[in-house]
């Protein structure tokens, strides 16, 4: 190997070693959703159905039984019965029942394609996002707070394309409160969300 070649090769090193670590980072962010005001609309609706999971032709989630809560409540069997598979604590208070179930999961069995679910004395009142969310990206739940019968909160990961996986520089604050709309419960966003980043 000549002294040019060693040369070339280290400074071709030493540029992936500056480089940004690509793989590492957000590339499609899809918290938008939460950057809504006042008059958002809602994409819940009275007496809409649970929406259906998502189908992924290969699925981690055979190796993820670990993670896997069986069905309890009336309302997890409703969950399961549209093709999701519960993970996380059901939470109760009074009438109102909040259910977490995901499509899929990723090598590390992290929930993949998951949401959260609303149901009031059994009815489903609507989810706490627009579309499934994925971790590490985006708008993905970090928790929920059922804090009072028809009230609950919960913080989303805010990333921006300069984040690693492992670190959202900013974190999102809703409140839902669950309202009657024709004679149905429906889950209702209190826009706008709180939004907080680092200086």
């Amino acid at each position: 190997m000549t002294l040019a070649t060693t040369l070339d090769s280290r400074s071709l090193l030493l540029v992936f070693m500056l480089l940004p670590p690509l793989a590492l980072t957000q590339t499609e962010p899809n918290g938008s959703w939460l950057d809504g005001n006042t008059n958002t609309t809602n994409w819940n609706q009275a007496g809409a159905a649970i929406p259906q999971a998502p189908a992924f032709e290969g699925s981690n989630l055979p190796a993820c039984e670990h993670t896997v809560r069986q069905a309890t409540l009336p309302e997890d069997e409703l969950v399961q019965a549209a093709g999701w598979v519960l993970f996380g604590a059901a939470q109760i208070f009074n009438s109102t029942t909040v259910i977490t179930g995901m499509a899929n999961a990723d090598g590390m069995c992290r929930p993949l394609s998951y949401q959260v679910f609303v149901f009031t004395n059994g009815e489903f009142s609507g989810t706490l996002s627009p579309t499934p969310m994925n971790s590490r990206t985006d708008g993905s739940m970090a928790n929920v707070n059922l804090y009072r019968e028809g009230s609950l909160s919960a913080s989303f990961n805010r990333y921006t394309p300069e984040d690693a996986l492992c670190c959202p520089s900013g974190k999102s604050l809703l409140f839902y409160e669950v309202q009657i709309e024709a004679d149905a419960p429906v889950l209702v966003p209190q826009w706008p969300a709180t939004t907080s980043s680092p200086d």
